[in-house]
């Protein structure tokens, strides 16, 4: 079976030792782009965008462009590779169970996945992603409550504007990317 684009990018950026950030910044595509690729979740990838990843990459365009999207069943295999390939998540879970109670299925596949710099994560970095996805979940939780109120426009409105400025510095050439703040490093 030939690979397909989600393992053409995941193990051409662990060879690499990138993480999502630094390919995205590399290739000049968004980080969320790069993680619906590597997930196999964009049924039709632009060419442009793959012929970008593949040369960060070092590989040929036309063999990440013919690549398939994903095969059945993607979900599996991908679950399979992340836990092989990073180790420190379970031993971590093993070590701090009441840090990891609360976590849902897709909490525990985006851990699993995560790559901190030259591979997987260490401890630290596991705790550090838990402690985000803590942060994150909470400031989804409070916006919901904002928009239920006299303020949904204004922080619609605010949302809107903050998006806006994540395309933009999506869209900044990578060799002006460098001024952008980097997304810190587990």
């Amino acid at each position: 079976m030939s690979p397909t684009i989600a393992d053409l990018i995941r193990t051409g950026r662990l060879r690499k030792g990138l993480n999502l950030s630094e390919l995205a910044e590399q290739a000049g595509v968004s980080r969320t782009t790069l993680h619906q690729l590597e997930r196999g979740t964009i049924q039709e990838p632009r060419a442009k965008t793959l012929s970008r990843i593949a040369t960060v990459l070092d590989l040929p365009a036309e063999e990440m462009r013919s690549a398939p999207v994903s095969t059945d069943p993607p979900a599996t295999r991908r679950a399979e590779f992340d836990w092989a390939t990073n180790p420190a998540v379970q031993a971590v879970r093993e070590r701090y169970p009441q840090r990891f109670a609360h976590l849902t299925a897709e909490d525990w596949q985006d851990l699993a996945s995560a790559v901190g710099v030259g591979g997987g994560l260490t401890t630290d970095g596991v705790l550090q992603l838990v402690e985000r996805l803590d942060d994150d979940r909470e400031a989804v939780r409070r916006l919901r409550i904002v928009l239920q109120t006299h303020l949904r426009q204004p922080a619609r409105q605010l949302i809107d504007a903050l998006y806006q400025s994540v395309l933009v510095g999506a869209a900044v050439a990578p060799s002006a990317k460098s001024a952008l703040p980097a997304e810190s490093n587990l």
